[in-house]
């Protein structure tokens, strides 16, 4: 009886570390890109986006994670410092997060259709 439970007690770990791997290479890397429409002034680090499309990815560079906006007309617009945060479910569809302050809409976060993350911005006192 007791082979028996140390045998399933292995794995059982066997089993979870492949998953318990792949959950941490969803925060390595670059993310997937999403387009997404803002539709008022949106301020994203020390910028502030007019009404228009934008492409939003994710991208690790040098261990640090960065979130890159980029026009179709103009290209890259701003990289602000970031951070994966896992979330319980794969997001269903790509949205951002804002909130409030002083008249001006501020960009907290961004959520990538099918991932697991949501890319929150990093306030410029915690840099």
């Amino acid at each position: 009886m007791r082979r028996t439970l140390v045998a399933v007690c292995a794995f059982v770990a066997v089993m979870a570390l492949p998953g318990t791997g792949w959950a941490q290479m969803a925060h390595s890397g670059n993310s997937g890109k999403t387009n997404l429409h803002v539709s008022t002034a949106l301020v994203v680090g020390d910028r502030t986006l007019k009404p228009g499309d934008y492409t939003f990815q994710c991208v690790e560079i040098d261990g640090k994670h960065f979130l890159v906006v980029k026009s179709i007309d103009d290209g890259e617009i701003t990289r602000v410092p970031c951070e994966p945060e896992t979330l319980t479910a794969k997001v269903p569809i790509s949205d951002f997060r804002t909130i409030s302050h002083d008249g001006r809409q501020y960009l907290t976060a961004v959520r990538i259709k099918g991932e697991d993350v949501a890319h929150r911005l990093i306030p410029k006192a915690a840099e």
